[in-house]
């Protein structure tokens, strides 16, 4: 694996943590009680919807503007 391919890939990672963490904490600010129980019940996959939800809201009223 090349230099340039380890950076692009470097800046994937990146970009999609950030997006992931960014989605997690609007999540936390927005409904902090059902993120709550959803945590102390273990209930990872019930979040895990709830991130692609708000990603997917985010995405779609980035492409109402395109």
């Amino acid at each position: 694996m090349s230099g340039k391919v380890a950076l692009q890939l470097n800046a994937i990672v990146g970009v999609a943590s950030t997006v992931a963490a960014s989605a997690m904490m609007w999540l936390l600010l927005t409904r902090p009680a059902d993120v709550a129980v959803t945590v102390a019940n273990r209930d990872y996959e019930a979040l895990v919807v709830a991130i692609g939800h708000q990603l997917g809201t985010w995405i779609h009223a980035l492409l109402r503007y395109v």
